[in-house]
């Protein structure tokens, strides 16, 4: 293999590539990104074997071939090189030499022939998303997906196409158990998805769709049972489906809501995130003690003290007193755009249902805890 490229256009490849390669893996091959050029491109490669991504950086190519090298002192070392192009040259024993000015390296590889083969994903129903509105959906549920790998079926985004009065749309849903998100979205090029009972996309996948997404005006998604597919320009992700059964999450969000607290989203985040410093570290738990126009957020710790903070909200039942992990909230707040954001209570011991009106499609619901 030998060939120039520009440092700008490489840097960006490799940039994409970071936080799919595995740093802590007994496979080292997978800490590695391959590099292939054959015609008139250079092709950069990473997998875990569960996401992949690869893309394609224009190059003047000598000679085709291929080698994989460590992901990450490769992305350090082109971006600290001190030239506009950068020559790269495979050498004996897997080494990749790399010269730009006066600057040289030469880098200990792995033989390309280890690497794994990327999933083939032809003929794959696609549809054109804007990149807002992917980022949107992905920010909304990527919170509440569980963080232990335990719980397998839990540990992604389920991603489902529904059917509403003859509209069609797609839903995503996440949950650890402790709490939902749920967003709708209406989008054109829904016929060709044929997701029977749903996908799960793992959390990794989720993260990397988001970052995808913030950085593009408009992409490519793809879905199918197996794998989702995200393509921008010549970048393409790839995420094999997460194995086993998402549950029946609907039983969980309340119908009805006999007692509505209307509070200030951003007012209602700051009492919390004040009041929460007193909080035990691991559950964060706060009480939310409403009364006849007025919500006060309490925290005990008997090793640190307690703290308490009023604040006026849109309230007139009767008193409820309900305890949460103020976490929950503090990253719901974050996530969402209402000014204002509705909380629905049935009583203490059903969850809670928040809603917004900027926040179209979306609802979270989130259980409570004793204190």
């Amino acid at each position: 293999m030998e060939l120039t490229v520009r440092k700008e256009d490489l840097v960006k490849g490799l940039a994409k590539s970071q936080s799919v390669v595995e740093r802590r893996t007994s496979m080292p091959i997978l800490s590695n990104v391959l590099l292939e050029a054959e015609g008139e491109n250079l092709t950069v490669a990473a997998t875990d074997l569960e996401t992949s991504f690869h893309g394609i950086c224009a190059a003047r190519v000598s000679k085709p071939g291929k080698v994989t090298v460590p992901a990450r002192k490769l992305y350090e070392i082109v971006k600290e090189m001190p030239a506009e192009e950068i020559y790269l040259k495979d050498k004996d024993n897997n080494y990749l030499h790399l010269s730009a000015g006066r600057a040289s390296y030469n880098l200990v590889g792995l033989s390309a022939e280890d690497f794994p083969n990327l999933p083939q994903v032809e003929d794959m129903p696609e549809l054109a998303i804007a990149g807002d509105v992917l980022a949107e959906m992905v920010e909304k549920t990527i919170f509440s997906i569980s963080q232990e790998d335990t719980r397998f079926n839990l540990a992604g985004l389920y991603v489902q196409k529904r059917k509403s009065d003859g509209n069609e749309y797609l839903r995503f849903v996440s949950t650890d158990g402790h709490r939902l998100s749920l967003v709708d979205r209406d989008l054109e090029g829904l016929e060709g998805f044929a997701l029977e009972g749903g996908v799960i996309i793992p959390r990794k996948g989720v993260a990397e769709m988001r970052k995808m997404a913030e950085d593009a005006e408009n992409l490519t998604l793809g879905l199918n049972q197996n794998y989702a597919t995200l393509t921008l320009d010549a970048a393409k992700l790839i995420l094999r489906m997460q194995e086993g059964s998402f549950p029946d999450y609907e039983v969980v969000i309340p119908k009805l809501s006999k007692k509505n607290v209307v509070v200030n989203r951003q007012a209602f985040s700051d009492v919390l995130r004040r009041v929460a410093i007193l909080a035990t570290d691991r559950f964060q738990g706060v009480k939310l003690d409403f009364k006849e126009g007025l919500l006060e957020v309490v925290s005990q710790n008997p090793d640190l003290g307690e703290a308490r903070e009023a604040l006026e909200v849109d309230y007139d039942g009767d008193p409820l007193g309900v305890g949460f992990n103020a976490r929950y909230f503090l990253d719901l707040c974050a996530a969402m755009k209402s000014e204002e954001i509705t909380l629905g209570f049935v009583d203490e011991q059903h969850p809670c249902l928040i809603k917004g009106e900027a926040d179209q499609g979306f609802l979270s619901v989130i259980m409570p805890m004793r204190l």
